[in-house]
């Protein structure tokens, strides 16, 4: 009876996730008074919009076949090694610059990257508006991939392209020379 009772309120758990903000209910740049923009993050932090798949484009910065292209290449890698890999892209009406990497962090937590007993989940978090990118790693991940490791990648293959406005293709080197990181490691700790 008491593991029938665990299930239940774990199932319950799992289904209340579910259930959280929707992407409908996220509302793209606006126009807003500073005390509204304060209230809109803050309901934004309390109940983050419901993950829609590996790649949640809430700034547009892709078109849906470049979309699917970064989904196909994370649920690869995902079945080939368990890595939870998710884009996220926000404007700066969710958050605030000063808390981005706090945000991305948060949606690594509440939105389960990576699987609980690997710690092994990666969020790419963009913002064009700030002009930031920030990759945060669970810590089942610093095997694969260090600190300076990942702000080489940063420099090296997203910024440029950044640079020039071509978010895609930034985002497709940098994810591709992420894989190709895990990959190498992938042998040596498998």
């Amino acid at each position: 009876m008491k593991i029938v009772s665990v299930l239940f309120a774990c199932l319950f758990l799992f289904d209340s996730g579910l259930t959280a903000q929707t992407v409908s209910d996220y509302h793209p740049y606006k126009a807003m008074s500073p005390a509204q923009l304060q209230k809109y993050r803050q309901s934004i932090w309390d109940t983050l919009p419901a993950a829609v798949g590996w790649v949640n484009d809430f700034e547009g910065l892709y078109n849906p076949v470049q979309e699917n292209n970064l989904e196909s290449m994370l649920q690869h890698l995902e079945k080939r090694t368990s890595i939870e890999i998710c884009i996220v892209t926000v404007d700066s009406n969710m958050v605030a610059d000063n808390k981005f990497d706090d945000f991305a962090y948060l949606l690594l937590k509440k939105w389960g990257i990576g699987k609980i007993s690997k710690s092994n989940g990666i969020v790419i978090c963009i913002s064009k508006d700030y002009r930031k990118i920030f990759v945060c790693t669970d810590f089942g991940i610093n095997k694969y991939m260090d600190y300076d490791e990942k702000y080489r990648i940063i420099n090296k293959y997203i910024i440029p392209s950044f640079a020039k406005n071509d978010y895609y293709q930034g985002t497709l080197d940098g994810l591709n020379a992420i894989i190709k990181r895990i990959d190498k490691k992938w042998k040596h700790y498998n």
